[in-house]
């Protein structure tokens, strides 16, 4: 079992310093996570609908069968442009609390009223807020800390898996991260008995993941999707929320879903840079 999980961790060692740039001192630019390419993804969408394609992560658990088509957009990061991650010393020395905010601008050289600074504000107060009935919460602002805090929550003693989205293609070089129709090519497979908590990677001057999870009421599936000219597969966790009476009203998934606030469960899929953890 300890050897499994000490598998576990050196995957995730390594996943992670394959999604973020590694410095030696904190950046000071704060870079925007998401790119389409430039490509044109009109022609996808409908009347009426959303214009920013990365709104397209959503579904409910009806769509989770073979043969269903979404229009999903799994988007791409720079490696080059990603910030830092932080040892826990270097990130132990900066403050990470909404009310040193004027202060981290200040360290960032960064002004408040920039997307940036809104950015980080925004992030912040993510990881403040009180977590709501029901679910555990978290934000990680160094690979230690973030190992830490998901053994203090998902157990010491069990065996963790990790789950991340993957896109697959024949030349690597040939993926296109922009917004494409995808069917579900196999049946979606449930992990029946298991906790589950997912790793958001936040807009930040260095690495930082919110990580949430909910003690119950939430189905987590792997899914196997492949666009419609068949020539790219991806691969990695989806999850249902079932119980949505506790969310925002104004939550974006109710939007984009065209449903009546906290009145139905809401599934979604995983950007890429995202972790997922199970016990397995």
């Amino acid at each position: 079992m300890a050897s499994t999980f000490r598998l576990s961790i050196s995957f995730l060692t390594l996943l992670l310093f394959s999604l973020w740039v590694v410095e030696a001192h904190t950046s000071r630019k704060l870079i925007s996570i998401k790119e389409n390419e430039g490509q044109d993804t009109s022609h996808l969408l409908k009347d009426g609908e959303f214009d920013d394609p990365s709104l397209y992560m959503y579904f409910t658990p009806n769509d989770l069968k073979l043969g269903t088509k979404l229009l999903i957009y799994f988007y791409k990061n720079d490696l080059q442009k990603l910030p830092p991650l932080l040892t826990r010393q270097q990130a132990d020395l900066i403050p990470f609390t909404k009310s040193k905010l004027d202060f981290l601008l200040d360290h960032f050289s960064i002004t408040k009223d920039s997307p940036q600074g809104k950015a980080i504000k925004e992030t912040l107060g993510y990881c403040d807020a009180e977590a709501i009935e029901g679910e555990h919460k978290f934000c990680g602002t160094s690979l230690e800390s973030l190992i830490d805090l998901v053994k203090k929550t998902m157990g010491y003693n069990v065996d963790l898996k990790v789950m991340t989205t993957r896109v697959m293609v024949p030349a690597q070089n040939s993926i296109s991260y922009a917004l494409h129709n995808y069917t579900f090519v196999e049946a979606p497979k449930e992990l029946v008995g298991i906790k589950m908590l997912g790793c958001h990677r936040m807009l930040y001057p260095y690495a930082v993941y919110y990580c949430h999870g909910h003690k119950g009421g939430s189905r987590v599936f792997e899914v196997n999707l492949v666009t419609d000219d068949g020539r790219q597969r991806v691969v990695g966790p989806a999850v249902c929320h079932m119980d949505t009476s506790t969310w925002d009203a104004d939550h974006v998934a109710f939007k984009v879903l065209k449903m009546e606030p906290r009145s139905a469960p809401v599934c979604h899929f995983f950007p890429l840079d995202n972790i997922v953890w199970v016990t397995k």
